[in-house]
């Protein structure tokens, strides 16, 4: 499917909006509760929001969909993805070497940032120093338990433990420390150099996850060259390591998208301002 097809099909009728700098995104009250199946049937009624994304990545923008239902705010994503990608890193059997290797294969993600505090900005390397929250689907390692991977981002011109380190625009040192938020959804595997299958899968999912970590929910489905994601969470989860979503407030926000490709290869928007 072209990529004009993905926005007359999405938008059915309505109008779809491109973002323009600093404008408010408006999130409001539905009156229907989306069931989180990684369909956008149900959403015809809401209008869409076309999102540019930039970066190295033949992607050049995401459909986004949002609203409001009781406590909890959703939203559902489209994007042209011409692969299916749903396995990352996992181990590869070699003949020659009679040992598992690691496979190149990796998964599509798509991550939403929330301002907690600080100077927020979608871009890491601006020098600035702010907390996040951040929601990170990813194909393989989220997607199959019904969940995006929960975490907590620290960008800071300050060293830390566990901090990765990177060259920021003005030739400044910038500290970035990415962590889970309380939980667990999967666990890392270790395969003996004895063959088994062909490919074995790296990670193993936890089939129910429990704290923090696993607030947002999340499904996503690929097809016709393209995904559809839906994600929710409530408003306030009255977690210390989740961004608060309050009506008649704003909140920055950004969005990437990865396509097999690992951390420094992804599109991302500019800072997005939300309107609840």
């Amino acid at each position: 499917m072209k990529k004009t097809s993905l926005l007359i099909l999405f938008s059915l009728g309505l109008f779809c909006l491109p973002v323009r700098a600093q404008q408010p995104i408006q999130i409001e009250k539905i009156p229907f509760k989306p069931s989180l199946d990684g369909m956008d049937t149900e959403w015809s009624s809401v209008q869409a929001v076309e999102i540019p994304v930039n970066g190295p990545l033949t992607v050049g923008k995401v459909i986004m969909k949002a609203g409001i239902y009781g406590k909890e705010v959703f939203f559902i994503f489209k994007w042209a993805d011409t692969t299916h990608d749903t396995l990352h890193r996992p181990f590869v059997w070699n003949e020659e070497k009679q040992r598992y290797i690691d496979g190149d294969q990796r998964e599509d993600r798509l991550a939403m940032q929330w301002e907690m505090s600080g100077d927020f900005t979608h871009d890491w390397q601006s020098g600035k120093s702010f907390i996040a929250d951040m929601w990170h689907w990813k194909s393989a390692r989220s997607n199959p338990i019904g969940l995006a991977h929960d975490k907590i981002i620290n960008i800071s011109t300050n060293p830390s433990r566990k901090a990765i380190r990177i060259k920021g625009k003005g030739g400044q040192s910038i500290y970035i420390k990415r962590d889970s938020d309380d939980g667990d959804i999967y666990k890392s595997e270790r395969v003996k150099d004895v063959r088994q299958d062909d490919v074995m899968l790296r990670y193993h999912l936890l089939s129910n996850p429990k704290g923090s970590v696993a607030d947002v929910s999340a499904k996503g489905v690929w097809q016709n060259n393209e995904w559809t994601l839906e994600l929710s969470r409530k408003l306030n989860t009255g977690q210390k390591d989740d961004a608060v979503f309050i009506p008649g407030k704003t909140i920055r926000a950004a969005i990437a998208i990865f396509d097999r490709t690992g951390g420094d290869e992804h599109n991302i928007s500019d800072t997005l301002v939300f309107q609840f």
